[in-house]
C-alpha cells in the first residue's frame, strides 16, 4: 500500500518551461554567455545541464543566484498545473495520501509556486534546492522526506519526468511513475525501471482504480 506520494515540481505538475527559460536567458545575457536557443518542445535535459556546465552557469556560480532572482520578478504568465493535476492532487488528498515535492528548484521559490498554483493542496513536505545540500539524483532529500514520514520505501511512490527523476527513484530504491507530457526525452521513456510510464495526468488516478498502484 502506498501512504507517502512524492512529485517533482517542474514538468510533472507544474508547466513552467516557457517562463523558465525566458528568466534563463535574460541571466545567461546579463553575464555575456550566448543563450540557449532551441525548440523548448525539444527540450533535452542532459544537454542543456552540460551546456550550462561548460560555459561556467550552473548552480555553483553567480550565475544561478542571479536567476532566482529574475525568476521571483517574473509574473509567470505562461506557468500553469498541468491539466487536471489539481483534481488528481485533491482527490489523493481527500483519499488520505501523503503529498510532497521534491525539486531541484530553489527551495523557497518550490514553495512560492506551490502556494500560488496549488490553493487547498496540502503539500506536507516541499524539499527544493539548499546551499550544500546534495540535489537530485542523489537520493538524500527524499529519503529525508521518508524518514520523517516514518514509512517504509516500499509505501511511497516517486512521479517525475526526466532522467534525474529516474535516477533517483533508482538510488533512493522507490518506485517510480514517468510522463511524457513534461520535459523528459525518449530515452527516458524507455527506460525499464520505471513502474508505469504515462501520457496523462488522469492516468495517475487509473494506475490506482486498476490496483496498479495501492493506496
Amino acid at each position: 500500500m502506498k501512504r507517502l506520494f512524492i512529485f517533482d515540481l517542474d514538468g510533472m505538475i507544474l508547466d513552467t518551461i516557457e517562463d523558465s527559460f525566458s528568466c534563463v536567458n535574460q541571466v545567461l545575457e546579463e553575464f555575456g554567455i550566448p543563450t540557449y536557443d532551441v525548440d523548448l518542445k525539444c527540450m533535452h535535459y542532459p544537454s542543456f545541464r552540460k551546456y550550462l556546465n561548460e560555459n561556467n552557469a550552473g548552480k555553483d556560480t553567480p550565475v544561478y543566484p542571479r536567476y532566482i532572482e529574475v525568476y521571483a520578478e517574473h509574473p509567470l504568465n505562461n506557468t500553469k498545473p498541468f491539466e487536471g493535476i489539481t483534481d488528481i492532487l485533491k482527490e489523493l488528498q481527500n483519499r488520505g495520501v501523503t503529498l510532497a515535492i521534491c525539486s531541484n528548484r530553489d527551495e523557497n521559490m518550490v514553495r512560492v509556486l506551490a502556494e500560488r498554483f496549488f490553493e487547498g493542496i496540502d503539500f506536507k513536505y516541499i524539499s527544493g534546492f539548499r546551499r550544500g545540500v546534495p540535489d537530485k539524483p542523489n537520493p538524500f532529500r527524499i529519503e529525508a522526506i521518508i524518514t520523517a514520514e516514518n514509512v517504509t520505501k516500499s509505501e511511497v511512490v516517486y512521479f517525475g519526468d526526466k532522467d534525474a527523476d529516474v535516477q533517483v527513484a533508482k538510488n533512493a530504491g522507490i518506485d517510480l511513475i514517468l510522463v511524457t507530457y513534461g520535459q523528459g526525452s525518449h530515452e527516458d521513456y524507455v527506460n525499464p525501471y520505471p513502474l508505469k510510464v504515462i501520457d496523462k495526468p488522469e492516468e495517475i488516478l487509473e494506475l490506482v482504480y486498476e490496483g496498479i498502484i495501492h493506496i
